[in-house]
């Protein structure tokens, strides 16, 4: 029963502390806002818009990026230089995955640039 007591003060003590705290005070400037949660057409996301031009950004346009066929096409051959290198095996396998480890990265590196 005790338990049951303490429960239902703490509950009736969070309810008003949420109470006076949503409530502002006249200090804070005079009058509630009144917040309704109802759809306005103000607020409307959704349907047909007119059309507004964006603004032209001002300075220098973006660089040029140059076509990354080959760098593709490296990380390719590395990757398959990787797999071909652990089939084989032994020192000349991992001599073919050194390598293709290595083109494979400069590749990627490449592309990234």
């Amino acid at each position: 029963m005790r338990l049951v007591r303490f429960a239902l003060a703490a509950a009736l003590a969070a309810a008003l502390a949420a109470s006076t705290l949503a409530t502002p005070t006249l200090a804070q400037g005079g009058h509630a806002p009144s917040v309704s949660g109802a759809p306005v057409v103000s607020h409307a996301a959704v349907g047909v818009h007119r059309a507004v031009n964006a603004p032209v950004p001002a300075g220098a346009p973006a660089p040029f990026r140059q076509d990354t066929r080959q760098n593709r096409a490296m990380m390719y051959v590395g990757g398959a230089a990787l797999l071909t290198g652990a089939i084989i095996g032994g020192s000349a396998g991992a001599l073919i995955s050194v390598g293709g480890a290595v083109v494979g990265l400069w590749g990627l590196y490449q592309f990234f640039q």
